[in-house]
């Protein structure tokens, strides 16, 4: 009995030694593993921090390559002109007292009822004409987006506005002359997300002038030939869009260049969605006689309308007359819901 009680306890004295001993070796495990981790979250938060740091670099590096995107383009001759003239001003650029001639061509062809035949993607050439001489200030191929451009003043100089659209970027450039190297100095200003707005209202300006001209040329001379067609010509499809059409692709523009505006200044607010929903409607359907009542109201807002000054460009603003004119048509467009 005496060894059966000796056998027990020392295999209790075993078994509590290594309960001790297994107890131990789980702490010392589960410790190591918790320093890994606290390791490995330190050696993340420095990971993220570089990554954070790294971004803010890029940004900021592709903010300065961006703004400070000079190159001088002297005269050269052109030797192939793109297929269609697609938009022209003259504006004294080289303040000379003489106004150059300014030309955006687009290597696409005209359909029957005047609209363009826009494929993919088509080349571009901006040209400055002097005389004889000629500056191409682009002249290059664009996938799937568009060239446009207008004229304004920097600081007293005048100069060229580009804005170009490709895919879902957005860039825009001014063109000024320089007198000492004969040439026209290129600076891209603006980038999509680009903080820099030094620029941006002139340009904005000058992108809302070129809009309400649209606006203007489309509501007047191109909405009378609509008003004064004949029921025949509006009940066919086919007369129907060779006439609204036209129309509807002055003011597709228009918002276009507003749209850019909203881009450079939040304070030049102006939107066409109602009318363009009413001239689609009116192209895919004959006009019921409510439509074309909104469409003459318009007709007569933009006879009545004789306001040279769109903007007040010392407080940053639209026009009061200019902002009432938009006023009404919302008013007028707003009639089938009331």
């Amino acid at each position: 009995m005496r060894r059966l009680l000796l056998a027990i306890l020392c295999l209790v004295g075993i078994l509590a030694g290594c309960t001790a001993q297994s107890n131990t070796d789980q702490t010392k495990d589960i410790n190591d593993l918790k320093k890994q981790i606290d390791q490995m979250s330190l050696e993340n938060d420095t990971l993220l921090n570089t990554i954070e740091e790294e971004r803010k670099a890029l940004d900021l590096a592709m903010n300065q390559q961006v703004n400070n995107d000079y190159s001088m383009i002297p005269a050269k001759d052109i030797e192939k002109y793109p297929q269609t003239l697609y938009k022209k001003k003259t504006f004294d650029i080289d303040g000379d007292g003489k106004e150059e001639i300014i030309e955006l061509y687009v290597n696409v062809g005209i359909m029957e009822n005047d609209s363009f035949a826009w494929d993919d993607g088509q080349n571009w050439l901006l040209v400055v004409k002097d005389g004889e001489i000629t500056y191409p200030l682009f002249d290059d191929y664009i996938q799937l987006g568009s060239l446009d451009f207008s004229t304004t003043t920097f600081d007293g100089k005048p100069g060229i506005v580009m804005h170009m659209t490709q895919h879902s970027n957005i860039i825009i450039q001014k063109f000024t002359y320089d007198k000492k190297e004969k040439g026209y100095q290129k600076e891209t200003f603006y980038k999509k997300e680009n903080m820099n707005d030094q620029y941006n209202q002139p340009v904005s300006f000058a992108f809302f002038e070129d809009a309400f001209k649209l606006m203007e040329i489309a509501f007047t001379d191109k909405t009378l030939v609509v008003l004064e067609a004949s029921e025949n010509s509006l009940q066919n499809p086919e007369e129907r869009m060779a006439i609204i059409e036209p129309i509807l692709v002055d003011i597709g523009n228009a918002q276009h260049l507003l749209e850019m505006v909203l881009e450079l200044n939040r304070e030049l607010n102006v939107s066409l969605d109602s009318t363009i929903d009413l001239l689609n409607q009116m192209v895919n359907n004959p006009p019921t006689a409510m439509q074309m009542n909104q469409l003459r109201s318009i007709h007569n807002v933009f006879k009545e309308m004789g306001k040279d000054d769109l903007i007040i460009e010392e407080n940053n603003q639209i026009h009061p007359d200019v902002k009432e004119m938009f006023q009404r048509f919302d008013l007028i467009l707003n009639e089938k819901q009331s």
